[in-house]
């Protein structure tokens, strides 16, 4: 839950002021109001308790303060950092007041000092003590039962003319039957195991409020605990220090089965957690497992007796909190716990340090549930077959419980909350591959494949999935002919979980134990070339060992298959991609990827760098064919939850992409912006009898149905997608007839048009025309012809639907078979054009921003194999990069993916 960070003068009673931490007449009360500096602490009404204050020691020039800061120094690396070696002289006073001059029995101060004494020596083995040095009987002093306990300290302390120093401490006892606020006790500490207190009247409550404020002195604070009205055993905090659970606060004092919680009249074991923060006892009596990992049992002996490594502290592998577990039983201090009406606090105790301060604990209870008894809760212990779960989610099993040990499971497995994405192929029975997730909080969600290289919504297709730390796909393992999936549970078993076809499941069955071995398992495909699925596992030797699958849900023996494997951080089936059977992919921690190819014969093909920059692209999912190219995909699931697809071509990642076939039945293909308002960028396509198709883009690098919206269109020469170009806020189209007329085409931003309008005559003369966007930089769409002689002229729109005086922009064009707009093809913010050379070469002459170029870039060759070739922008694929179409000579469209930087780039495509 940890540690949370705020000012610790509000949340603990420190006063700070600008001169520094110094004693004043009124301390601060113990626990404020919530608020953003102290959000989730409480303190409830009623509750026996003494109240405490850290102070520049009486006499001592105050330093410059530091607020918060020096408070936390005091608590991280004072005292508590040096742990206790030495005997405190106190001087004892028994005190008479102005309006009380009752007697407080100097016999009974000092047996409550002796108890404390007593308590302290036991939990320091003998280290610490504390011994009354001198004694001032029945002073008489002019404080006044009426003054707050602030001003009655410094009034008796100031007559008494006494001073701080190190192992020192002054304790006062007044005839009054509380403090002011009804406090027990309040105690004043200073550093270096000096510091005051003041007590009222001797009680049953004496012994038990002077050992918890020489707590204080030692440099402890409270034993507290959590409270939560949704019940949660345990809870994080967000950026502000405050709960992620608003139900949740701290419970100040509510560990009362602490010294330092609320007082009673017994004195409790102070907790491990406040032992190993202050350095007490021998120091062997906590066994530090360090960060938990795994599953491993331990046991723990009474905490209040005397064994050495009785209690269990470990680490959360992924929070980084430090947990405590110790046994609570009746014995030695504890013996109180024998009592009736105390069985709900024998048992295991769990216990956190920090809290309210990095100098608090924490106690976390079976129900955090705010408990109802007035101040002493009755169920503080985890019994035997319960579990406790940190936020996180390593968990805590306690096996049995019993008068003299108790034995526990701590399941510290990071991925049991991790989500897990992978593909067991065609799991829904459509005849397309699919991606399942299992997410944090266990569930299993479905997304189904779609045509056009995207993934459907998920659907929730199972829950509780949480108890395995490995989750894969195996396509069909037991041979019923559908898709399945296996998954491991922290003790090793490995389950199957036969697919039904239809996106459900048949009756699982156990298949395997002994797992946990294995960090990664890869559900590989048929490896070994018998046509039955398999698996390959990886030891944290660096082993990979093979398991044939037997066909029907069954291994036959496994061999080992290779070594060295542990320089890998992920594994992941590869299927076909690589250009072998199925493979493996794998990556390292530097951040490349490699294909290791199956060679159908249980072994591989020599292995292939294929990617660098890989190590954030969380999991990776191979083999299947999403695109529906017939050649195996990658789709790396980033841990945010965000999917990119990176297509294969059979060897490695496709240059290009085939998206769609029989584009040569059209005579002009070109970029549409996003024409029907559905935030994605589309395809306007003209046929040779004129018909005009809008191919809505699907924002995954493909389509959605193709619908048809004009005919007639084969009357022009040339027609341009404008973007805004009459101020109306929606797309238009011009369009050139073959007498020169220029027409405009509004839409109505949904796919259809408005009146066309004449906007221009005499455009017959230029050879090719294109429509780059603002290029001029004056926040209005242009346009750009080119004339026979080679000359490149800019028409400034006037942003309603006409234009300003051209201006030439350049000479030379005629050197180019094909002139169009390139979108912000090199990342920069402003408009740009491609050209292509009759030689197939392709250029790139980034816009100024101003209406002209700066220094242009080659691209690439081979293009004079496209028709038509048309720069969709940065929303067709949905990864925000620019990309490019071509219809080749066969009719195929291929899609080339732009890095934003000038360059291409394998083809990258985002299927959500």
């Amino acid at each position: 839950m940890g540690l949370l960070r705020r000012a610790i003068a509000v949340s603990t009673g420190l006063v700070v002021c600008a001169t520094g931490l110094f004693f004043v007449q009124a301390p601060a009360t113990a626990v404020p109001l919530p608020s953003p500096d102290s959000p989730n602490v409480r303190f409830v009404e009623g509750t026996p308790h003494s109240d405490h204050v850290f102070e520049t020691p009486p006499t001592v020039a105050p330093q410059p303060s530091q607020g918060s800061t020096d408070v936390e120094r005091r608590l991280s690396d004072g005292v508590a950092a040096t742990g206790p070696n030495g005997d405190i002289r106190i001087r004892l006073v028994t005190a008479k007041l102005a309006d009380n001059t009752n007697t407080v029995s100097m016999s009974g101060a000092e047996q409550a000092v002796a108890a404390t004494s007593g308590y302290w020596k036991a939990m320091t083995a003998g280290r610490l003590s504390m011994t009354v040095d001198s004694r001032v009987a029945g002073f008489q002093s002019s404080a006044r039962s009426t003054d707050s306990y602030g001003t009655i300290i410094s009034t008796i302390t100031s007559e008494l003319k006494w001073s701080a120093s190190p192992y020192t401490a002054l304790v006062i006892f007044i005839p009054s039957s509380t403090l002011s606020g009804n406090a027990l006790g309040a105690g004043y500490s200073s550093g270096s195991y000096n510091g005051r207190v003041l007590m009222p009247q001797l009680s049953s409550f004496s012994s038990n409020v002077m050992t918890h404020e020489f707590g204080h002195v030692i440099g402890l604070m409270h034993a507290d605990a959590l409270q939560c009205g949704s019940g949660v055993t345990d809870v994080g905090t967000d950026s502000s220090g405050r709960f992620t659970d608003p139900s949740c606060y701290i419970r100040e004092y509510g560990d009362t089965t602490d010294i330092m919680g609320a007082a009673q009249y017994a004195q409790p074991v102070v907790s491990s957690s406040f032992w190993d923060y202050a350095g007490f006892g021998r120091g062997d009596e906590i066994r530090d497992v360090g960060v938990a990992g795994g599953v491993k049992s331990y046991t723990l002996k009474p905490w209040g007796g005397t064994d050495a490594q009785r209690a269990i502290k470990f680490t959360d592998p992924v929070s980084k909190e430090v947990y405590y577990l110790e046994l609570r039983q009746p014995v030695g201090y504890d013996s109180y716990l024998s009592a009736a009406g105390r069985e709900g606090n024998r048992g295991v105790k769990i216990v956190q340090r920090g809290g309210a301060t990095i100098a608090s604990s924490l106690i976390l209870m079976p129900s955090t549930i705010p408990f109802t008894e007035p101040w002493y809760a009755k169920n503080h212990a985890w019994q035997a077959g319960s579990t406790f779960t940190t936020y996180t989610g390593t968990q805590v099993t306690i096996n049995a419980v019993s008068s003299t040990s108790a034995t526990v499971t701590i399941n510290a497995d990071p991925k049991l909350k991790s989500r897990m994405r992978f593909s067991a192929g065609d799991f829904d029975g459509d005849k397309l591959p699919d991606v399942i997730s299992r997410e944090a909080d266990g569930s299993l969600l479905l997304f189904g494949g779609q045509s056009g290289n995207r993934l459907k919504d998920p659907v929730q297709i199972g829950s509780g999935w949480g108890i395995f730390n490995a989750v894969l796909g195996t396509a069909d393992f037991n041979g019923d002919g559908f898709a399945d999936i296996i998954a491991r549970a922290s003790d090793g078993g490995l389950w199957l979980y036969p697919g039904n076809g239809k996106g459900g499941f048949l009756a699982r069955s156990q298949v395997g134990f002994g797992w946990q071995g294995f960090p990664q398992i890869v559900a590989v495909g048929d490896f070994d070339g018998d046509s039955r699925n398999d698996l390959l596992a990886a030891g944290n030797d660096g082993r990979l060992w093979l398991y044939p699958g037997n066909g029907s849900g069954g291994f036959l023996a496994a061999t080992q298959i290779g070594q060295g494997w542990d320089v890998f951080n992920t594994l992941a089936p590869a299927g076909s991609f690589g250009g072998g059977t199925a493979g493996l992919l794998a990556r390292a921690s530097d951040g490349t990827l490699y294909v290791y190819p199956g060679d159908g014969e249980g072994g591989f093909k020599p292995r292939a760098a294929v990617g660098s920059g890989w190590n954030g692209a969380g999991d990776l999912i191979g083999g299947p064919d999403l695109t529906g190219d017939k050649s195996a995909d990658v789709l790396a699931a980033a841990p945010g939850g965000g999917m990119t697809l990176y297509p294969g071509d059979g060897s490695g990642f496709a240059d290009r992409l085939a998206i769609g076939a029989g584009w040569t039945a059209f005579s002009q293909v070109w970029e549409a912006g996003d024409f029907d308002g559905d935030g994605v960028a589309d395809v306007l396509a003209r046929g040779k009898d004129g018909v005009l198709w809008l191919y809505p883009g699907n924002g995954s690098g493909g389509f959605l149905p193709r619908k048809q919206i004009g005919t007639g269109w084969n009357m022009f020469t040339t027609v341009l997608s404008a973007g805004d170009f009459d101020g109306d806020s929606r797309p238009d189209l011009v369009a050139r007839a073959t007498d020169g007329t220029l027409w405009l085409y509004p839409t109505d931003g949904k796919g259809q048009f408005l009146a066309r309008k004449q906007i221009g005559t005499g455009w017959q003369w230029f050879t090719q025309m294109l429509a780059p966007g603002d290029f001029t930089g004056d926040g209005k769409p242009d346009i750009v012809a080119a004339s026979s002689d080679g000359t490149l002229w800019a028409y400034p729109g006037n942003g309603s639907g006409g234009f300003l005086a051209r201006k030439q922009i350049g000479s030379g064009w005629d050197m180019f078979n094909l002139v169009l707009q390139a979108g912000d093809f090199n990342g920069d913010g402003r408009e740009d054009i491609l050209g292509r050379s009759s030689d197939g070469g392709l250029w790139l002459y980034p816009g100024d921003g101003s209406g002209g170029f700066l220094s242009r870039s080659y691209l690439g060759s081979g293009w004079n194999m496209f028709s038509g070739i048309a720069a969709l922008g940065n929303g067709f694929t949905g990864t925000g990069d620019p990309s490019v179409v071509g219809v080749a000579g066969d009719g195929s469209l291929l899609l080339y993916s732009g890095t934003g930087a000038a360059k291409f780039k394998p083809v990258a495509l985002n299927p959500r």
